[in-house]
């Protein structure tokens, strides 16, 4: 019987390496996340995600999708009998013990993060002011997109609860709940869009602003906010039913920009009243936000990784590829229910490697048990097309073997 040589063993584990290393990637979403079907002529597909489920984050400063915002305003540019500052004490996570099998958080209470306005003023400079919270996303490059927030107001009247996009005052698409406007069978939403003239209901410009009623207490319960932003209007939602919609093209923004949280009081009887009778804790449990880039760079990404797969504007494969992102409907539910009926994330859904190529942390040092599971450009969590893992596949072959049965390096074939 013929030995084996020792080349021809060293050629067989290479390939079966080399086939190892090219196997496809069973990836999901690298041409992005719709509301609605593809199939639907109302869907809107989005390129980008940011995925905050703050009911698992221990430390939020380690959380490098937001950034906490330190600032004062005395009481004459605040517009109210007290100034408004925002700290960073205000910001206080409450992590759950088990996301899988309970709501209840470490410090006690729901799970999430509280934005916190404190009963007592503080002193500043000699003058009086309240204190808040205010979170801004890192990402400013938001351009078209859907924005959701799971939340439980304060049963503190005195505050505001402010959610938006925003790029400047005459670019900001807002929503507001202010605590006074909550009693035990409804819930007021003040829905703004910022215009060259506007900015509150004596000021906006017919058409930008609505007050919607909701029947029910929003501190009694965790819900759903959203507002989506496409080229052909602006609508919002509560809990998945649509509530307000501008469809006047010529008054949405024209500028990228970025996301906003805030919880704050000025006392002014007008608008936020207060201060509150007592520490008033704004619950928030996520942020999710699908949306276009206005960065260049993300932008070729998003095309390089999706016509890999067939692309979608001509119909191609890759319309399997876009993602549909699940609608809210009803109140996010934590309590009584199974761990795959608790709200969903892509960046956690290892089983689809849902995020491929997407960046969701900046710094991936600074991760925390609310870590994301998608990783950005730097961590080689990226899908090839099948002619891309042929081609390298055939080129590390020529490399590799060939030397082993001419005698010669690959430096020396170059040239000869």
């Amino acid at each position: 019987m013929a030995s084996i040589s020792w080349k021809t063993t060293w050629v067989f584990y290479i390939l079966l390496s080399l086939l190892r290393l090219v196997s496809p990637v069973d990836a999901a979403c690298e041409c992005g996340y719709s509301v609605n079907s593809t199939s639907d002529p109302q869907h809107a597909v989005f390129t980008d995600l940011l995925e905050s489920d703050f009911t698992k984050i221990k430390n939020f400063q380690d959380d490098t999708d937001w950034q906490p915002q330190v600032w004062e305003l005395d009481p004459k540019a605040a517009l109210g009998p007290y100034g408004r500052a925002t700290r960073l004490e205000s910001i206080i996570p409450n992590p759950a013990v088990n996301i899988s099998v309970n709501s209840r958080g470490i410090y006690g209470g729901h799970s999430g993060l509280n934005l916190l306005v404190p009963k007592d003023y503080t002193v500043i400079k000699g003058e009086k002011y309240l204190i808040g919270a205010e979170l801004d996303s890192t990402r400013n490059d938001m351009f078209y997109g859907t924005f959701r927030i799971g939340y439980r107001t304060t049963k503190w009247a005195g505050t505001c609860f402010g959610f938006y996009w925003y790029h400047d005052d005459k670019q900001e698409i807002d929503t507001e709940l202010l605590s006074r406007e909550i009693n035990m069978t409804h819930t007021l939403l003040n829905l703004v869009l910022h215009t060259q003239v506007g900015g509150s209901n004596l000021e906006a410009l017919p058409g930008t602003f609505e007050v919607a009623a909701l029947p029910y207490n929003s501190s009694a319960e965790i819900h759903e906010l959203r507002f989506d932003w496409t080229p052909q209007a602006i609508t919002w939602y509560h809990d998945g039913q649509q509530v307000w919609t501008i469809s006047n093209t010529t008054l949405f923004p024209q500028e990228a920009g970025h996301l906003v949280i805030t919880h704050w009081s000025n006392g002014d009887p007008l608008w936020s009243g207060g201060p509150p009778e007592g520490n008033a804790a704004l619950l928030l449990t996520y942020v999710k936000a699908y949306f276009n880039s206005s960065d260049l760079k993300r932008k070729e990404d998003h095309e390089v990784r999706c016509e890999a797969v067939g692309g979608i504007d001509d119909g191609g494969s890759g319309n399997d590829k876009v993602c549909e992102i699940p609608a809210q409907m009803g109140p996010p539910m934590y309590d009584g229910v199974a761990p795959q009926d608790l709200p969903y994330f892509f960046s956690n859904d290892l089983s689809r490697n849902a995020t491929v190529n997407q960046t969701v942390y900046e710094d991936t040092k600074k991760k925390t048990n609310g870590n994301k599971m998608g990783g950005g450009s730097g961590t080689g969590n990226s899908a090839w097309g099948p002619a891309a893992q042929v081609s390298c596949f055939l080129w590390i072959l020529f490399l590799v073997i060939m030397p082993m049965f001419t005698g010669s390096s690959f430096g020396q074939m170059m040239l000869s």
